[in-house]
């Protein structure tokens, strides 16, 4: 095979190609957070992510001795609900810190989250109960479910109407809110549900499970599910994008996966955590995706790029939340406490 040099015109034009990307790197630079603890560090500078790139630490909530297991914030981005392994559920103000309700539910509290209007909110815990609760009150509503086995995950279907529930019973039973009533049991997991969400416009169930798949069930023809391929490691969570197109996943092998809905294909794998992470969380408006490891670290990730935007070091390990008007992240940790994080404006 005959290799031709290139002509001289091409060598400068290739030449001036290099002069500029290297020009360019010389514009990034690293920015911390506000927030003296704990300290950040920003990956990717970008003036698009800047709000994200400079976040501040708002309050932090002494929720519990132990350490968090759930958290939610309100559609209505008001309330902070926190749930922990001792047991306790609380709500607080997300702008003062203010403690509004602390329930005392007995076990641990796996999985929290508001009803589409926020009047209401789930828990469900190791004690295989699921309890509906009022916000305004903190009085509980009725108890929909209960189960011999730890159920780890809860979500309200967009309309309001039905709550998803997965656990260890390898199961997704579907339960109609104003009865309790059993409405379909979904089964096809081989080991246990780690997490349940329904589409934004209500079509479509996704599962993960400790077996190391992900399901995705049509909610008109619920006969059987498409496995997505493609993580072999027990996963933690799945998370809709707001636009209902994209779904994010993390792993016990340290990734986080972008995944197309249509196609089940992985469209990022999200790398950086040395660990397990083990909850994900889009923002507001889709563009930015956090997740939280064992490494200790809350990253934010540019969803279009998969680039890092910035790391939050601390004693991160558990879960986390972003307000669905992109002001605040509230992220949890093994020592009981919820940091509240203002996003810059």
């Amino acid at each position: 095979m005959m290799i031709c040099k290139p002509a001289f015109h091409q060598v400068l034009t290739s030449l001036a190609i290099a002069i500029l990307l290297a020009l360019e790197g010389c514009n990034i630079s690293k920015t911390t957070s506000e927030a003296p603890e704990p300290k950040t560090s920003t990956v990717v500078t970008s003036s698009t992510y800047r709000p994200w790139q400079k976040l501040q630490l708002l309050h932090t909530l002494e929720a519990e001795s132990n350490l968090i297991r759930s958290i939610a914030i309100s559609p209505d981005s008001q309330t902070v609900a926190s749930g922990s392994f001792g047991g306790k559920i609380k709500l607080w103000n997300i702008q003062s810190g203010e403690l509004l309700h602390e329930i005392n539910l007995g076990t641990d509290v796996r999985s929290i989250t508001f009803s589409p209007d926020g009047q209401t909110f789930a828990t469900a815990g190791g004690n295989g109960k699921v309890k509906l609760w009022e916000v305004a009150t903190g009085k509980l509503v009725r108890t929909l479910e209960e189960n011999k086995l730890p159920v780890d995950s809860v979500d309200f279907s967009p309309d309001g109407q039905t709550i998803a529930r997965g656990g260890w019973d390898n199961n997704i039973k579907l339960l109609d809110i104003r009865t309790g009533k059993l409405l379909n049991t979904l089964e096809g997991n081989d080991d246990r549900v780690t997490s349940v969400a329904f589409s934004p416009n209500g079509e479509v169930l996704v599962n993960s499970s400790f077996d190391g798949s992900i399901k995705l069930w049509q909610l008109d023809s619920l006969e059987s599910a498409i496995s997505f391929a493609g993580d072999f490691k027990p996963v933690h969570t799945v998370r809709f994008a707001p636009n209902g197109k994209i779904i994010a996943s993390s792993s016990t092998d340290g990734t986080v996966k972008l995944w197309e809905l249509s196609s089940g294909r992985i469209v990022q794998a999200l790398t950086g955590h040395t660990e397990v992470v083990t909850d994900v969380a889009f923002s507001g408006d889709g563009q930015i995706l956090a997740s939280t490891s064992r490494d200790r670290t809350v990253k934010l990730w540019d969803v279009t790029s998969g680039q890092a935007i910035n790391t939050l070091q601390g004693n991160f390990r558990t879960v986390l939340s972003i307000s669905s008007d992109n002001r605040f992240l509230v992220t949890g940790d093994e020592d009981g406490q919820i940091q509240i994080w203002q996003v810059s404006e």
